[in-house]
């Protein structure tokens, strides 16, 4: 599994850059949210490929029906 982090950027005139690592879809939203929530309210989101990416997982089982 991927580690999941966020890299967050404050540049010399106060604009904030926020970037996700190993998150897809809405999860990338989510977490950021609960780390900007209280922090940066106004700005521009955009979102990187892996956002738009589909995560799926398969658990494969085998069975043998005589025991």
């Amino acid at each position: 599994m991927a580690e999941k982090k966020i890299v967050v950027k404050i540049d010399s005139k106060g604009n904030l850059n926020a970037e996700t690592f190993g998150m897809y879809g809405t999860e990338c939203l989510d977490e950021l949210d609960k780390l900007l929530k209280n922090i940066a309210r106004n700005g521009k989101t955009i979102k990187k490929q892996e956002f738009y990416e589909q995560k799926t997982t398969l658990n494969n089982k085998v069975s043998n029906k005589n025991g």
